[in-house]
């Protein structure tokens, strides 16, 4: 038992000397294993931190958030065929629900005074059809345009298109799309006509064969006339009225023998000089105005013409 003690007092020494100092050491040896499969951001390596990037991401845009006015948006950019909503072109004998000028055009009062005129790419209405002896087929329409009257007015068949069902069902950028199309054909239109008006006042011929087809229409409408009156007409009168009218048509064929000479001189002259006159197809602005135009057709299938 001498030496218990002093044995006692070394082991006790030593033991808590292994204990305040060795401990520490060992404890973050022991943590690091339970934690080994959670290294810290800077002990990734490249790959793994962006293999943990790509998860946060994944995660973040499995549910996202729609911004306001999305829908409009979509709407605004719909590819559905409008056929699929039932709007097409009108056959002739089908009633429209709506339609557009395709260029500048004449419209009248419901009875049958002229208004004046409206460019191309014009919306409106329709609410039936009239038909009239001196113009044929006419819509009743009425103009969806600021800064004109909404009541009704009348548009030649052959003046504008026109198609079934509602424009209503069609978006606003597919709307505005084809009103700017045909307000391109109408400029279109329009140029080309001023250009071969220019190139005909420049032909020498050109003011005997306005001349003589003014003459020559005259004489058809003063025809016609006398027809009418006769037809409604009996006995003495009818009578009369039908001298006059071989009286008219004598000269009608003298006119028209006139006419056909004249115009033979004018085209004769256009075709020998072709090439000194300036062609529409050849123009800057028409030739802009046609590729905006093909640009516009993409998005309006069924509707361009």
């Amino acid at each position: 038992m001498k030496f218990f003690w002093k044995i006692f007092v070394v082991t006790f020494v030593v033991g808590s000397v292994i204990i305040y100092v060795a401990a520490p050491m060992l404890g973050s040896r022991v943590m690091a294993c339970f934690h080994r499969d959670e290294p810290s951001p800077d002990e990734m390596t490249p790959a793994v931190a962006v293999h943990e990037e790509s998860i946060r991401t994944t995660v973040a845009v499995s549910a996202p958030v729609r911004p306001a006015g999305a829908s409009q948006k979509v709407q605004d950019t719909d590819d559905t065929s409008p056929a699929l909503e039932g709007v097409y072109l009108a056959k002739p004998n089908e009633q429209p629900g709506w339609g557009v000028t395709s260029h500048r055009v004449s419209y009248y009062k419901m009875d049958g005074a002229r208004m004046g005129t409206v460019e191309g790419g014009l919306l409106f209405d329709c609410e039936g059809t009239i038909t009239s002896e001196e113009k044929g087929v006419m819509v009743k329409c009425r103009f969806l345009q600021e800064g004109l009257s909404d009541e009704l007015f009348l548009v030649g068949r052959k003046n504008a298109q026109f198609f079934t069902a509602t424009h209503r069902k069609l978006s606003k950028a597919r709307i505005q799309a084809l009103k700017d199309y045909y307000a391109l054909n109408g400029k279109i239109e329009a140029r080309k006509a001023e250009m071969l008006e220019k190139n005909a006042e420049r032909n020498p011929y050109y003011a005997d064969a306005r001349v003589a087809y003014e003459a020559f229409q005259k004489r058809v409408q003063e025809a016609k006339q006398l027809e009418q009156m006769r037809d409604k007409l009996t006995d003495t009168k009818r009578m009369e009225l039908e001298d006059q009218l071989r009286e008219l048509k004598l000269k009608e064929v003298g006119l028209k023998k006139t006419l056909d000479e004249a115009n033979e001189k004018f085209a004769a002259w256009k075709k020998a000089h072709a090439a000194e006159l300036p062609q529409p197809e050849n123009d800057a602005d028409i030739k802009m105005w046609t590729q905006e135009k093909k640009r516009l057709a993409d998005a309006l299938p069924g509707l361009a013409y």
